[in-house]
């Protein structure tokens, strides 16, 4: 059967004998049942695999492509050389990242933990003090990884990841003072009101104090462990609550000493943020996870937007400034701050302000425009110089924390706008950043004016220096002596392009398939909708309200026919807007709007434009997922926005996505137009020995863009192995070669493109059902429904531990492969799901595992069980009976009890007409008397004996069934059951299927066994299929 149990010593004990015979009688009686359960001697030690030399253990058997992932990790490693890596969502990519990354670091010498180093025969001191307080990772001997991503939530994914493997690195997250600070006196503040805060208090040596910094020498002496184990920023918090050490400078000092760094992108592509880090960067290891937009990022953080209303905010400050510094030093006779030093910058920020405004602007949708060297002559007519500005930011950053000392005395929470003058300066005149110059362009907009503004005769300008080549973050850190630079995601594609934005030679490059088999995918091109008109969402054709009109009635009918949730992603707010707006007032006749159609059918939620309101709507969306009442729920959303970007919307959260259009940037922004003109002139300037075609364009960077941004929309649902789901381009763009070509690679060989737009209908009809029948609904808790605890961050996250038997291989033995499929928490790719203690029981993907005292473990399953006798289970409800209100209970299966009958325990009362049981089939509640058995639906035995004996016969042809069917089958008979219970098909059109399956010479008894559960209307027609069923097995007989 494909399961061994191993004696970890080598040869078995009679004891080890025992519990292997044991263990075997319990999995044959959950196979028979539907159910596989962790062995209690299974091998502990993870699959290992030898991969270029290198032992790297997985916490589960790999799949082909997850190898091939990890081999190009570790050939990127040890030729230290950099590679993009392409894997779709779902795939385990960054467990494989981890695993092949840390099998590398650990095949040069043992990691920096203490129990490493003491098993290591490399010799070490057991002292106390840190080993290294100067940076180098690991003590300096081995190179240090630092793994970055997006968001802190997305970090908090890849440290669980962490946890599931066998690795134990010393490793650190870094985090912001606003994520770690638990000074109460100050962690309200926000931004660098907070910094100059915390500095101020830590600095400080009279009463205000802070505690926590105090405790911190005391506290990483006396806990030189921290960091062995995996935490993350919640445990960090945690351990400095109740006059604990202070979590941010526990990581300050922590990340000296490392391994491996968890840290936001922000602290590898900001130059201020890269000084920070005290890390040997010689050989070291850079990981850039989800880098799809790691080139926007990159551009952005070079470059900087001055708003006049920021620099009258800065005027403002300096001023106040000079009058608090003048203040004191009549009052105090402090003259340690001169108030002319801040005139003085008044004064340059006036005529800074000055210059902007004269500046000559013929036309204000295009404003003013120079190339990027222009902003030194700006500045140099102020006296701002490489050799000037070194003083002026002195005194910039020293009016802004003067100025926020005198906020912590009048408890004012205000942050200084002066920072970012500072901020402005230090870019512009950071080391060889005029050496750069040429990538930049200086712009100058003219914005519309409020009501103020016209009334006091301001202008309203906003001075930009825009960074048009990300390479040169990119190239600032390779020139570091890192070793290796690792770009992943599921969105790489176009790999070329990407390489020349950042100016890298990438010579490993990997664009892996999906693990799902291409059955679970339906993705076809939408052209025209349910009246013929053309679907295209462009600029000419977007608000042309019969387009609107007919991408509605679309909508509506996806709505109809997806099950659970369904995605729209539109290419602008703008966009989306509209639409919704048209679709709530237009009403034709006496007839529903088609915002009511589409509430009919499934619950909407909007994506908010402010991110502040965004976590409310994602709670909003899974109360609403949750809600049985309902069919599901619609998402309205934007592509590039939060929905499209690292949400897991998995199983029943994504059943489809829908693509109204292609996200073009808007083309007439200036900054998107100098971008096309950047790239066309360095193109036609550029001297290289690859054909000009393959050089990135203006038009080229501008539609790839757009594709990223569908491909990343794209990636919300199919989020597992087990996962299937639809991808509908709504746009008749989509037919064409070119944009097919930029769809990832996993999708573009199952694209369709449909002609009529009943075809896509019905394909998406059968499409389901058919998936559903072959990965039925699975049990789920409410905790694994609430996607808000995986999609959003939380205030904090128990850390519990995994038991030591959560490392068991799992297996899928024979029929119950299927029946599993059920019951399993489904996680990306092949992931296990981790067993969880509730008090003296073991939880394990919605199942408690209850122990006996001297007795083998028998397995609960609650939350959507319902209530069911504890007579054995009849086969499957055929009826249409309307559900009427039932006790809601759990079930048991006692695994000690040979019959293994069902026992239930009353919970509460919802509507309900159903239960499971063990064979994951449905029954029958109760039929009403007036219908008599022969009109009953229900499948069960014929007659007017009691309920026992109709059971008893239907779980005797069940057995028959089982036993003369081969496992595919089995399978296919179960699904037409479940099909037939939720009613997505009917018995009339699965008849011939099941004929088909029972005919031969030794199933004969199985036709005229099903008979009596067939409904007397459907009687003669089963007889009918029966019988041509049968002259054709003649026919090709004698044929043969």
């Amino acid at each position: 059967m494909g399961f061994t149990v191993v004696s970890r010593s080598g040869s078995p004990t009679r004891r080890e004998n025992q519990k292997r015979r044991v263990c075997f009688r319990l999995l044959l009686r959950l196979l028979r049942r539907g159910f596989v359960v962790l062995s209690a001697e299974s091998d502990p030690k993870m699959p290992n695999y030898s991969i270029r030399g290198i032992n790297v253990e997985f916490p589960f058997e790999a799949y082909q492509s997850q190898i091939i992932y990890m081999d190009r990790v570790i050939e990127s490693l040890q030729n230290k050389c950099h590679a993009l890596l392409e894997s779709p969502t779902g795939t385990g990519k960054t467990l494989c990242l981890l695993c092949a990354t840390l099998a590398w670091r650990k095949s040069l010498g043992s990691f920096s933990t203490r129990k490493d180093r003491k098993n290591s025969a490399i010799p070490w001191s057991d002292s106390d003090e840190p080993l290294s307080q100067s940076g180098g990772g690991g003590g300096g001997a081995f190179p240090t990884i630092v793994y970055a991503s997006r968001t802190h939530s997305q970090l908090r994914q890849v440290i669980k990841e962490l946890k599931r493997s066998s690795y134990r690195p010393k490793m650190v997250v870094l985090g912001s003072r606003e994520q770690l600070c638990v000074n109460e006196e100050v962690n309200s503040l926000r931004g660098k009101a907070l910094t100059n805060a915390c500095q101020y208090l830590c600095k400080k040596r009279g009463k205000r104090q802070c505690n926590h910094f105090n405790r911190l020498p005391d506290y990483l002496k006396h806990n030189p462990h921290i960091g062995d184990e995996p935490v993350d920023i919640e445990d960090l918090v945690n351990i400095g609550k109740d006059s604990g050490p202070c979590p941010y400078y526990i990581t300050r000092e922590l990340h000296k000493d490392v391994d491996i760094i968890f840290a936001p992108y922000n602290y590898l592509i900001s130059n201020g943020y890269r000084k920070f880090l005290k890390v040997n960067w010689t050989n070291s290891v850079l990981i850039f996870d989800e880098a799809h937009n790691l080139e926007s990022l990159c551009a952005d953080s070079a470059s900087f937007d001055l708003p006049s209303v920021l620099l009258s905010a800065c005027i403002s400050e300096a001023q106040e400034c000079v009058q608090l510094a003048a203040a004191r030093r009549d009052s105090l006779n402090d003259v340690s701050i001169n108030p002319e030093n801040f005139a003085i910058l008044k004064g340059l920020l006036l005529k800074l302000q000055e210059l902007i405004s004269k500046v000559p602007i013929p036309k204000r949708d295009e404003g003013f425009t120079k190339p990027g060297p222009y902003i030194y002559e700006m500045l140099k007519s102020l006296n701002i110089t490489h050799e000037t500005a070194p003083k002026l930011i002195g005194t910039v950053e020293e009016a802004a924390v003067f100025l926020e000392e005198e906020k912590q005395r009048t408890a004012t929470n205000a942050g200084s706008k002066l920072e970012i003058i500072a901020d402005m300066l230090k870019l512009i005149f950071r080391e060889n950043g005029s050496n750069h110059a040429d990538v930049y362009r200086v712009h100058v907009q003219e914005l519309e004016q409020n009501s103020t503004d016209v009334m006091k005769g301001k202008v309203s300008r906003t001075l930009s220096w825009w960074c048009f080549s990300p390479g040169i973050t990119m190239l600032d850190i390779a020139q570091k002596g890192v070793g290796s630079i690792i770009l992943t995601s599921g969105t790489l594609s176009p790999m070329d392009s990407l390489a020349q934005e950042l100016k890298l030679d990438f010579p490993i490059r990997l664009e892996n398939p999906h693990v799902i088999s291409s059955n679970q995918l339906w993705a076809g091109v939408v052209s025209t909708g349910p009246s013929g008109y053309v679907l295209n969402s462009s600029y000419r054709n977007r608000d042309v309200p019969e387009y609107k009109q007919e991408l509605g009635n679309a909508i509506v009918n996806f709505s109809r026919v997806v099950p659970e949730g369904l995605l729209i992603f539109f290419p602008s707010y703008y966009l989306m807007d509209s639409c919704i707006t048209f679709w709530k007032n237009g009403c034709y006749r006496n007839s529903m709007t088609v915002w009511e159609r589409i509430c009919k059918l499934k619950k909407p939620v909007i994506e908010p434009k402010d991110s502040s309101l965004f976590p409310a709507a994602m709670r909003d969306f899974s109360e609403k997922l949750q809600d049985r009442a309902t069919s599901g729920v619609v998402f309205f959303a934007v592509c590039r926005g939060k929905v499209s970007e690292g949400l897991d919307f998995a199983d029943g959260a994504g059943r489809a996505v829908v693509i109204t259009g292609l996200p073009y940037a808007r083309v007439t922004d200036p900054r998107v137009k100098l971008k096309r003109e950047f790239l066309d002139e360095q193109s036609q300037l550029a001297d290289v020995k690859l054909p000009r075609s393959t050089l990135l364009s203006g038009s080229m960077w501008y539609s790839q863009e757009a594709a990223r941004a569908v491909n990343q929309a794209i990636g919300r649902v199919i989020r597992h192995r087990h996962d299937y789901g639809a991808i509908i381009f709504c746009d008749d763009r989509f037919e064409q070669p070119s944009q097919q070509s930029k769809i990832s690679l996993w999708i573009r060989p199952n694209v369709k493109c449909y002609s009529r737009y009943g075809e896509v209908i019905s394909d998406l009809a059968r499409f389901f059902r058919t998936e559903r029948s072959n990965f039925p609904a699975r049990l789920v808790t409410e905790q694994e429904n609430n996607i808000v605890s995986t999609l959003l961050p939380v205030e904090s996250i128990e850390d519990n531990p995994t038991p030591a038997f959560g490392n068991s291989n799992l297996k899928n033995v024979g029929v119950a492969q299927n029946e599993l499929s059920r019951l399993e928490a489904f996680p990306p790719a092949n992931r296990a799901s981790p067993l969880e203690r509730d008090g003296n029981n073991v939880k394990r993907n919605g199942l408690t595992i209850l122990k006996h005292t001297g007795k083998i473990p028998r397995i609960v399953k609650g939350d959507v069980m319902q209530g069911c006798s504890s007579r054995k289970a009849k086969l499957v409800e055929l009826s249409d009976d309307e559900e009427t209100p039932v006790e809601r209970r759990c079930e048991v299966v006692d695994l000690e009890s040979d019959n293994c009958e069902t026992q239930t325990c009353v919970t509460e009362v919802l509507a309900s007409s159903t239960c499971l049981n063990t064979m994951g089939l449905k029954k029958k509640r109760k039929v009403p008397e007036s219908q008599g058995s022969a009109s009953s639906s229900v499948l069960t035995a014929k007659g007017n004996g009691g309920g026992d004996k109709k059971e008893a016969s239907a779980s005797a042809f069940l057995s028959q069934v089982k036993e003369k069917l081969n496992t595919e089958e089995y399978k296919k008979f179960i699904g037409y059951m479940q099909a037939l219970k939720k009613k997505e098909i009917k018995l009339a059109n699965v008849m011939q299927s099941i004929v088909q399956l029972f005919c031969g010479s030794e199933r004969d008894h199985l036709l005229m066994g099903f008979k009596d559960f067939v409904p007397v209307k459907y009687r003669p027609a089963y007889e009918e299929c029966i019988k041509t069923r049968k002259r054709q097995s003649i026919i090709f007989g004698n044929s043969n």
